[in-house]
C-alpha cells in the first residue's frame, strides 16, 4: 500500500495543472473476478473483487478525452463444488489502466454518458491462495508463488458523468477487464477476467472550458 501511495503522488505531481479541462479524483469499485482456466467454467464461483485509487482525466475537445488510473486492485478467483470445498485465490495488483474516452452530449450538459477502452497494466504485489476442505482451511500459499508478476489486458467501460458543481463531476461506470497474458506461472492457461462497478468524483485541476 505504501508503494501504491508513492506511485499515486508522483503521477499527480508530474502533471502540469495548467492544462485545459484537467481533473483528478478518488475512485473505488466492486465486482466479480475469475480466470480463463480450463476448470473455471465447471467449478467457478462468485469471487468478490474491489479496487481503490485515483483517476486523472484530460478532455482535449468537447467529445474526446483520455484518462489514467493508478489503483490497488484485489482480484483472483474461487473454484470448487461448494463453499466447504473450494480453492480461493486472492491476487492483489497495482493496476494502471489507460483509456480513450468518448463523451456523448455537449460539455455544458449536466449529464454526459460515456464509453471508454484501453490497455491495463497490472503488477502483482500480494495475496494468498487457500485450499478449503470440509469447511476448514487445509493449506495456504502466497499467490506470488503461483502467479506471474506482470499482467496485461484490455479494459472497456460504459457509464456516465454527472456534474455536481462547476468543474466537479460524479462519475460511474461498468467496466470489463479481459486479460491477454497468462497470469499463472504453472502449465495451466489462466488469464484474468473481471467485471465491476466503479464510482468516483473528479475535481478540476486546470482551466475550465466556458
Amino acid at each position: 500500500m505504501k508503494k501504491f501511495m508513492i506511485v499515486l503522488v508522483v503521477a499527480v505531481s508530474a502533471t502540469t495543472i495548467h492544462a485545459q479541462n484537467l481533473s483528478f479524483g478518488p475512485t473505488a469499485g466492486f465486482g466479480h473476478s475469475w480466470t480463463s482456466s480450463d476448470n473455471g467454467s465447471q467449478n467457478g464461483r462468485f469471487h468478490s473483487s474491489y479496487n481503490i485509487g485515483g483517476k486523472l482525466v484530460y478532455s482535449f475537445i468537447s467529445h474526446w478525452g483520455v484518462s489514467a488510473d493508478v489503483k490497488f486492485s484485489s482480484e483472483g478467483e474461487t473454484l470448487g463444488p461448494d463453499n466447504d470445498n473450494k480453492t480461493v485465490m486472492r491476487a492483489n495488483y497495482i493496476r494502471i489502466p489507460l483509456q480513450g474516452i468518448y463523451f456523448f452530449g455537449d460539455y455544458g450538459n449536466r449529464l454526459r454518458p460515456k464509453i471508454s477502452v484501453g490497455p491495463s497494466f497490472g503488477f502483482l504485489v500480494g495475496g494468498e491462495t487457500k485450499q478449503h476442505a470440509d469447511g476448514r482451511v487445509v493449506s495456504t500459499v502466497k499467490t506470488k508463488d503461483l502467479a506471474e508478476n506482470f499482467d496485461f489486458g484490455l479494459t472497456g467501460a460504459a457509464g456516465l458523468n454527472y456534474r455536481l458543481t462547476r468543474g466537479t463531476w460524479l462519475n460511474a461506470d461498468i467496466a470489463y477487464y479481459h486479460g491477454l497474458t497468462d497470469m499463472a506461472s504453472s502449465v495451466v492457461d489462466a488469464k484474468n477476467r473481471n467485471i465491476g462497478v466503479n464510482v468516483g468524483v473528479l475535481f478540476p485541476l486546470g482551466t475550465l472550458k466556458k
